[in-house]
């Protein structure tokens, strides 16, 4: 079964080639490490096969898909996958290169609009919609992470929506903005000025395109979170959990007093990790499980 970010990163022409990697992994964690894979690179994922048996627990036949992947990298993924209790063996196999069969046809085939939380309706631009009492996103799937369908995203949007609907918002901080989507539904949601931030090049040219097809414009930047020194009401960062806890002094440090501090990209299990991390500077006041996946909101 294809992952549901998977279509989100796929290139856009038959004949490109793809690296695809198997990882064992027990059947369990199988949508928890593909969120890991994707975040971490991966264009797409999917369970293959029969599953495997062990003497201790069922495992799955996990394949990820990347543009390109190196040693060093493959390393990483492994290492962060090993350190979730992802992996059921410490073995991953390289298979090669594979030719494109429109995975981007049937991506666009499976992306049709759906709605988040009482304002948001998701769309990608070939079949983008208004429904009464919907704020309509726009979103085209390109080189970055983030269309709605992960537990990650559409717990962060529930969060923003309903902080936005209790305050007014004079200024935003979206860190990791990936395809743009946070910071394009502050803007819809009425932030007087949404800063957008990326250390990944490419991912920003995808949120400038998903700006520019819902009329707003955040201020996008390849700037670290670490060398800014304003400070917003709301600021929100959908990272994998080891970044969020490296990040903790420069997140924590942009908050404005009365702000609030919204993190996705966690796991369940880690939330309490994350948490020590920002403790006792933040306090947490609200927190959300979606399907294994965690999202919290801190506040001084």
């Amino acid at each position: 079964m294809p992952y549901p970010e998977c279509g989100n990163r796929m290139a856009s022409s038959r004949g490109k080639s793809y690296v695809r990697v198997e990882f064992a992994t027990p059947a369990a964690m199988a949508d928890e490490a593909a969120g890991i894979l994707v975040a971490r690179g991966a264009l797409g994922c999917a369970v293959v096969g029969d599953t495997l048996a062990t003497h201790r627990r069922r495992v799955v036949r996990l394949e990820a898909f990347f543009d390109r992947l190196g040693a060093r990298a493959l390393a990483r993924i492994r290492r962060a996958l090993d350190s979730a209790g992802m992996l059921a063996s410490d073995r991953a196999l390289e298979a090669g290169t594979i030719v494109d069969p429109g995975w981007a046809t049937a991506w666009m085939e499976r992306f049709e609009p759906f709605a988040i939380g009482r304002r948001f309706l998701i769309a990608p631009p070939w079949a983008s919609e208004t429904r009464p009492g919907r704020t309509t996103i726009v979103i085209r799937p390109g080189q970055a992470f983030g269309t709605g369908h992960h537990p990650t995203t559409y717990g962060m949007l529930r969060a923003i929506e309903r902080l936005c609907a209790a305050n007014r918002v004079a200024n935003a901080l979206d860190a990791g903005t990936g395809s743009g989507i946070l910071a394009i539904a502050m803007m819809r949601l009425g932030v007087g000025a949404v800063t957008a931030i990326d250390i990944d090049s490419d991912a920003l040219v995808n949120a400038r395109e998903n700006a520019a097809l819902n009329g707003c414009a955040p201020e996008f930047s390849t700037r670290p979170v670490s060398s800014i020194r304003r400070r917003f009401a709301l600021v929100t960062a959908n990272i994998l959990s080891s970044t969020l806890i490296s990040l903790e002094p420069a997140l924590t440090r942009v908050v404005s007093r009365d702000g609030r501090l919204v993190l996705g990209g966690i796991l369940a299990r880690e939330a309490d990790s994350v948490l020590a991390a920002y403790r006792p500077a933040l306090r947490r006041v609200e927190s959300r499980i979606d399907r294994g996946w965690a999202t919290l909101v801190l506040a001084r």
